[in-house]
């Protein structure tokens, strides 16, 4: 399986909250069902970091910077089936309008995105 992870950062002069407005907002709600009907992942996470303590306490402890704000996931079976989507002209569009929508409350620099390849494991 394939996976496209993107991990985002808010921009600096955006609050937590309206961070969070932006991301749970039905405009970024209606541009992910737009590209889902274009690039069809088999799966996808939408996921907010959680504002508590026990994150402040692994930062100490492993002497990091602060995490990630949150971050999105799409996931594909193959390799093959991604890059038919993805460089699909109305997937290029798309991703276009998500990354303008994006930059109003996300920090693009300070982000990561990237392809990996999921091998799941079952813990007995």
């Amino acid at each position: 399986m394939i996976r496209f992870i993107n991990c985002v950062r808010r921009r600096e002069d955006i609050s937590v909250d309206e961070f969070r407005r932006y991301w749970n907002s039905p405009e970024f709600e209606q541009l992910f069902e737009r590209l889902f009907k274009i690039v069809q992942p088999r799966g996808f996470a939408k996921n907010l970091t959680l504002q508590v303590s026990a994150n402040e306490r692994i930062q100490q402890e492993r002497g990091s910077g602060e995490p990630f704000d949150g971050t999105l996931e799409f996931w594909w079976d193959n390799a093959a089936e991604l890059l038919e989507k993805y460089d699909s002209p109305q997937a290029q569009e798309i991703r276009q309008e998500m990354l303008d929508y994006q930059k109003q409350f996300i920090d693009i620099q300070r982000c990561h995105a990237f392809f990996t390849e999921y091998s799941p494991k079952m813990l007995s």
